[in-house]
C-alpha cells in the first residue's frame, strides 16, 4: 500500500524532523512541533496509532484478569499507559490543527482518523486523569470483590438474582433485594468525588457537564436521546401499569413493590429452565452461529463462566486477533440471552478488518466508538433467543409452551427498558447536581419509572452499580441497543423471510453491513446502510406488545 511505501521511505530518507522520547513499553512516540505535510501526518498518525494500540492490549489484560483472576493485573499501570499518549499537548495540537483544515486534504479515511483522534484526546484526558484514574481503580476493585451477606451467610449476586426470581414470600424477597445496599454504602461518597472529577474536567472543554461531554463523543444528540426516552416511558406506561395491576392479584399482595418484578415476571412470561441448561450454552452457540454461516471453530474467541458484577462482559483484547467474554452463573432463558449476546460482542471484533487502529473501536477511551452500537449489534444476537424457530430449533421447546411465552413475552423486555430509564436518569440528574440528596432522587426515579414507592427508611443502592464507576454514562446505551437490534432483527426478517435464524448467508450479511468497516463510518450512517432508515423506537415498542411484532415465525 502507499501508506507502507511512504513510511519505509521516510525511514530511508529521513524525511521527517522527529525526536523521539523512549516509553516503558519501547515504542516511540513522535515529538515533532509541526506536522507540515500530507504524508508525514499519515506517517505520524501510524505511530500514534501503534502506541494506542499497545495500550489498548494492556488494558484489555488488565481488564480480564481482573474480573477472571486467570493472572495478576495492574489496572494503575494500564492506564498511566494511555496518560502518556493524551496528556501530550503537542500531538493534541498536531490533531487538532489537521482536522480543522480537514476538508482540503479530499481524502475522507484522513479526516475520519482525525476526527475520532480529536474525539479520543478530549476523552482521553479524563480517562487517563492520574486523580480520576486512581479513584476508578479504588472503586472498581471494591465492587469487585465485595463479599455480600444474606441472612448471616456469604452470597454473590448471581446467587441473589436467582434467588429473587424464585422467592414466593414477599418479605423475604424484600431482604434479598436490599442486599446491594451493603456495598452502595461503602461506595457512595466515592462515587460522588469521581463524578465531581469528571464534571470538573468536562467543564475545562466547553461542556456543562460529564454527560453532556460522554454522549457528544460518542455522536449522539442529546435533546434526541432526552426525546426519544420520554416517547418511550409515555408509550409504554399503560402497558407497564396494567402489568402490576395484573401481577399485584395474580400474587395475592397488598402492594406491588420494588423487589417484585423478578418474581412477578418469572410467573407471567417465561420458559421451563430445563430448556436451558448451563452446561450446554456454548455448544449451543456454536451450533447456531455455524448454522447462520460463522466459521466458529476458528474464531479466536474465548469464553467463561465466572461470578462477575455484570450479567456478562466482552473484552476485545487485540481486535481481529483475540476476544474474550464471561458470563455470570445465573440459570435459564436469561443466561442465554446474555450468553448470546457477549458472543455477539466478540463476533464484531474478531470480524473488523480495518487498516488503522483508530478504527477498530478499542472501547477503552471516550470517543473511539459508540457504546450503543456497540451494545445494539451484540443484543441482536441475543434477540434470536426470543425467535419462535430458534427456540423449537436449538433448545426444543415445545409449540405450545411457546406460543404461551409469546403472548407474554414482551413484558421482561418492557421491565428492563423502564428499569435503564431509571439508572439512566438518575446519572443524568447525578451529574447535573451531585450535591443533591442522592437517595431521594434514587427514590423519585423509581417513583416515575418504575412506579413504585420506596420507604424514605430504604437504604440506597445506586452506587453498588458498577457501571457509574467503571462505565459511566453508559445505560443509555442498552435502551438504543434495544433499538438498534429490534430494527436490525426486522431488516433480517424483510431480507431474509422468516426462517432466517437458519440462512447460511446470514453471517456474510452481519460482516459486510455491521462488523468489517469498524469505525470507518458514523455509527447513524451504518444503521441507516443496514435497515433503510434512521434508528427510531417503532421495531423495540413492537418487540414489547405495543404494536405487532414481525419477529415470530409463522407456519406455513
Amino acid at each position: 500500500m502507499v501508506r507502507g511505501i511512504l513510511t519505509r521511505l521516510s525511514i530511508a530518507i529521513g524525511v521527517m524532523t522527529l525526536t523521539f522520547s523512549c516509553m516503558k513499553q519501547n515504542q516511540d512516540l513522535p515529538k515533532k512541533q509541526t506536522v507540515s505535510s500530507k504524508d508525514e501526518l499519515i506517517i505520524y498518525l501510524d505511530s500514534l496509532e501503534h502506541r494506542y494500540e499497545h495500550a489498548c492490549l494492556r488494558m484489555g489484560l488488565a481488564n480480564w484478569n481482573s474480573y477472571s483472576k486467570e493472572a495478576a493485573y495492574e489496572l494503575d499501570g494500564a492506564k498511566e499507559e494511555f496518560s502518556h499518549i493524551f496528556s501530550d499537548s503537542t500531538a493534541r495540537s498536531i490533531i487538532d490543527d489537521w482536522r480543522r483544515k480537514s476538508n482540503s486534504l479530499a481524502d475522507k479515511q484522513l479526516a475520519r482518523r482525525l476526527e475520532l483522534w480529536h474525539r479520543c484526546f478530549i476523552g482521553g484526558a479524563i480517562y487517563s486523569d492520574p486523580e480520576i484514574a486512581k479513584l476508578e481503580n479504588i472503586l472498581q476493585d471494591t465492587i469487585t470483590n465485595y463479599a455480600f451477606s444474606f441472612e448471616g451467610s456469604p452470597t454473590t449476586r448471581a446467587q441473589v438474582s436467582n434467588l429473587l426470581r424464585q422467592e414466593k414470600k414477599q418479605s423475604k424477597r424484600h431482604t434479598l433485594w436490599e442486599v446491594p445496599s451493603q456495598l452502595s454504602a461503602v461506595t457512595a461518597s466515592d462515587l460522588i468525588r469521581l463524578v465531581k472529577l469528571r464534571n470538573r474536567k468536562a467543564q475545562r472543554f466547553g461542556f456543562p457537564n460529564y454527560y453532556s461531554l460522554a454522549l457528544s463523543l460518542q455522536a449522539i444528540d442529546e435533546r434526541w436521546l432526552v426525546k426519544t426516552l420520554d416517547i418511550l416511558e409515555r408509550d409504554t406506561r399503560p402497558l407497564f401499569e396494567e402489568f402490576m395491576l395484573t401481577s399485584t392479584k395474580k400474587l395475592r399482595i397488598e402492594t406491588f413493590e420494588a423487589w417484585d418484578f423478578d418474581y412477578a415476571l418469572r410467573e407471567v412470561a417465561s420458559l421451563p429452565d430445563r430448556y436451558f441448561p448451563a452446561d450446554s450454552v456454548f455448544q449451543v452457540i456454536h451450533e447456531f452461529q455455524k448454522t447462520i454461516g460463522f466459521q466458529v471453530d476458528s474464531l479466536p474467541i474465548k469464553e467463561v463462566v465466572k461470578d462477575i458484577p455484570y450479567g456478562g462482559l466482552s473484552l476485545a483484547i487485540n481486535i481481529p486477533k483475540d476476544s474474550r467474554f464471561l458470563v455470570n452463573p445465573t440459570k435459564g432463558k436469561g443466561f442465554y440471552a446474555v450468553a448470546f449476546h457477549e458472543y455477539g460482542h466478540s463476533l464484531k471484533a474478531v470480524h473488523t478488518h480495518v487498516d488503522y487502529p483508530i478504527f477498530k473501536g478499542y472501547e477503552w477511551i471516550p470517543g473511539a466508538q459508540c457504546a450503543a452500537y456497540e451494545e445494539g449489534v451484540a443484543d441482536m444476537h441475543g434477540e434470536f433467543t426470543d425467535d419462535s424457530l430458534w427456540l423449537s430449533t436449538y433448545v426444543n421447546v415445545k409449540p405450545k409452551q411457546i406460543e404461551k411465552y409469546f403472548k407474554g413475552r414482551g413484558l421482561p423486555t418492557l421491565y428492563r427498558m423502564r428499569r435503564l430509564l431509571k439508572d439512566f436518569f438518575l446519572e443524568y440528574e447525578m451529574y447535573k447536581n451531585p450535591d443533591q440528596d442522592m437517595a431521594a432522587l434514587e427514590r423519585a426515579m423509581y417513583n416515575k419509572y418504575l412506579l413504585v414507592d420506596l420507604d424514605s427508611s430504604e437504604a440506597h443502592q445506586f452506587a453498588a452499580s458498577i457501571w457509574y464507576t467503571s462505565y459511566p454514562c453508559y445505560y443509555q446505551n442498552y435502551i438504543l441497543a434495544g433499538m438498534i437490534a429490534t430494527q436490525l432483527q426486522e431488516a433480517m426478517t424483510s431480507k431474509f423471510g422468516d426462517e432466517k435464524c437458519q440462512d447460511p448467508k446470514l453471517a456474510e450479511w452481519m460482516i459486510s453491513h455491521l462488523y468489517e468497516s469498524g469505525e470507518r463510518q458514523e455509527w447513524t450512517e451504518r444503521i441507516q446502510n443496514a435497515t433503510g432508515k434512521s434508528l427510531e423506537p417503532g421495531a423495540y415498542l413492537r418487540k414489547m406488545g405495543i404494536e405487532s411484532s414481525q419477529n415470530i415465525t409463522h407456519e406455513r
